[in-house]
């Protein structure tokens, strides 16, 4: 009973309220990129995604993120070439990591006909709503896939191990990058399909099951978000002026 209450209250945010809060996020981190703020961000994100009932995905995405800031505190200690491409690597994943979350999110928390009626109430092109309706179920799809190859690496014992890594290098990555490739393809192509024979294409009138509202909830999670995110990029600013002071 307590899944289905998380799901719904996820699910009850309007899809436009997602898209803000998205760009929001992408334009946050995309200046702040330090390790304190930036940790901060994350927590701010991590709060969000907790208030919307996805206490699971950010509790996964918390335990990455200090394996992350572990890994970048290590690469201090190894030579320098090491040191240099594991730092940068996990530069980079650590400052995606807050987009990442709200877009894992964002993508279990929408459903495709929702995503297209909000589109088009933001009086978007058909030959932009398309794209991202097909994109919105690509890679939900592609996890799948890629937990199925997993399952037949391990059958083969090939499964992405250190042991592996170190032994079967080759054969590893052949096993997984073949079939997802393959696979990838196929994915966009019988996406694409399905949505044509549901009548994404068809010019006209959209119909949608639920009309897409603002409500007190909608309001309630731009406000703390926006405040959040706009303290931090002033915080930002105000440093990067004083340190030029």
């Amino acid at each position: 009973m307590q899944k289905k209450t998380a799901a719904t209250r996820a699910d009850r945010l309007d899809v436009r309220t997602k898209l803000i809060l998205l760009c929001l996020i992408v334009f946050t981190g995309a200046l702040v990129k330090d390790l304190a703020w930036g940790s901060v961000l994350f927590a701010v994100v991590a709060a969000l995604c907790f208030a919307m009932g996805r206490a699971r995905t950010a509790l996964s995405f918390i335990g990455g993120y200090l394996v992350i800031v572990g890994l970048f505190a290590l690469a201090g200690h190894l030579p320098a070439g090491a040191a240099g491409a594991l730092g940068s690597a996990m530069l980079l994943a650590r400052t995606a990591m807050p987009v990442a979350l709200f877009a894992v999110v964002f993508a279990t928390s929408t459903k495709t006909g929702d995503l297209t009626a909000a589109l088009y109430a933001l009086r978007m092109p058909r030959s932009l709503v398309i794209p991202f309706a097909i994109m919105l179920r690509y890679f939900p799809t592609l996890r799948e896939e890629a937990a199925a190859v997993s399952a037949s690496m391990r059958l083969r014992g090939l499964e992405l191990s250190v042991r592996n890594l170190l032994t079967r290098p080759a054969p590893m990555f052949e096993a997984l990058a073949v079939p997802l490739m393959l696979r990838s393809a196929k994915i966009a192509e019988e996406l694409a399909a399905a949505a044509v024979a549901r009548g994404i294409d068809r010019p006209g009138r959209k119909t949608a099951y639920r009309r897409p509202a603002f409500r007190a909830l909608d309001a309630a999670a731009l406000a703390g978000t926006a405040l959040a995110c706009g303290a931090l990029v002033a915080v930002r600013l105000h440093e990067g002026v004083a340190g030029v002071l």
